[in-house]
């Protein structure tokens, strides 16, 4: 049996939260070595995948031989929570692959509940006795069972092309909704394969001494897409009586998969944010239709379209 150990290290610092560009892909490998004994190797880049409604970016990675034989693989990862606000939600599996082949244990990754951290993880034990491990071979894996899988190959010869599951933005015809008693802006609607709305509750969270309840997201599964559209609204409204449903560009007419979600922002307006989830497999490409209705007023909807660009 493989022995295997797992050394993590957070250091979080809260900002707001949201999708960070991140530039273009870099790669620079560096080695150190002594006489007598392989080398250390250190290969820095910048790739970023998403997965549960978080951002994983891979800075650094290095490999260090270990007496035994194996290797001691450290990497550097910044991890942003792309939600207006807390969110519980599914946690991947992260693993490294060689080639297509998984050479190291499970290392389970905590992300904070909102903004940002610095993470950097050692795994011991990785590969086979007496083999020296390639970093340029080496993949990252995010996945759960039965779940979509993320890779960040870290060099060309990984074997693996990346799949970073990015949500892609719809560009709305209309900032808002106004529908009998509802008066939504429209914050944000995206593609996304990453994550989607969850059920259940949550355990209340502290940002400072504010105490929230953070909002639900579930694992991806494979093919399956999700349309996220999240509205904000002033303090003291719901989603009591707002009916939505969405069209896909292929005729389909969708409701929510979840109920809506509503979630106050973690300051102190008050103000509300709601999230909408319609899940679907097929093609993504096309234009959505969204329609919002008050079930005061269910035949004077409001219609706005989703563009993907």
């Amino acid at each position: 049996m493989i022995r295997r150990r797992i050394a993590v290290v957070w250091t979080a610092v809260v900002l707001t939260a949201g999708c960070t560009p991140y530039g273009a892909d870099t790669l620079r490998a560096v080695q150190t070595s002594s006489p007598g004994r392989p080398p250390t190797r250190t290969v820095t880049l910048d790739r970023t995948a998403w997965w549960g409604g978080d951002s994983y970016r891979l800075t650094a990675l290095t490999t260090t031989p270990q007496p035994d034989g194996r290797t001691s693989v450290e990497l550097v990862l910044g991890v942003a929570i792309e939600s207006p606000v807390p969110v519980a939600a599914a946690l991947p599996r992260a693993t490294l692959e060689s080639d297509g082949v998984t050479v190291s244990g499970p290392l389970e990754m905590t992300p904070p509940p909102y903004g940002r951290a610095s993470l950097t993880a050692t795994v011991q034990d990785v590969g086979t006795a007496g083999q020296q491990l390639d970093p340029d071979r080496l993949a990252l894996v995010l996945t759960a069972p039965g779940a979509a899988r993320a890779v960040i190959p870290v060099g060309a010869r990984a074997g693996q092309d990346q799949v970073d599951l990015a949500p892609t933005p719809l560009r709305p015809s209309a900032d808002g909704v106004r529908t009998g008693r509802h008066r939504l802006a429209l914050a944000s609607a995206r593609l996304r394969e990453d994550c989607s709305g969850g059920t259940g509750s949550a355990p209340t969270v502290l940002l400072g001494t504010v105490p929230v309840v953070p909002r639900v997201l579930s694992a991806p599964k494979p093919g399956r897409h999700a349309v996220e559209v999240l509205f904000e609204a002033p303090a003291g409204s719901t989603a009591d009586g707002l009916l939505l449903h969405l069209t896909l560009p292929d005729g389909r007419r969708l409701a929510p998969a979840v109920p809506v979600d509503a979630t106050p922002y973690p300051d102190l307006t008050g103000r509300i944010s709601l999230a909408a989830w319609f899940d679907f497999y097929g093609d993504t490409t096309g234009t959505y239709t969204l329609e919002a209705a008050d079930a005061q007023q269910p035949d004077e909807p409001t219609v706005l379209t989703l563009v993907a660009g």
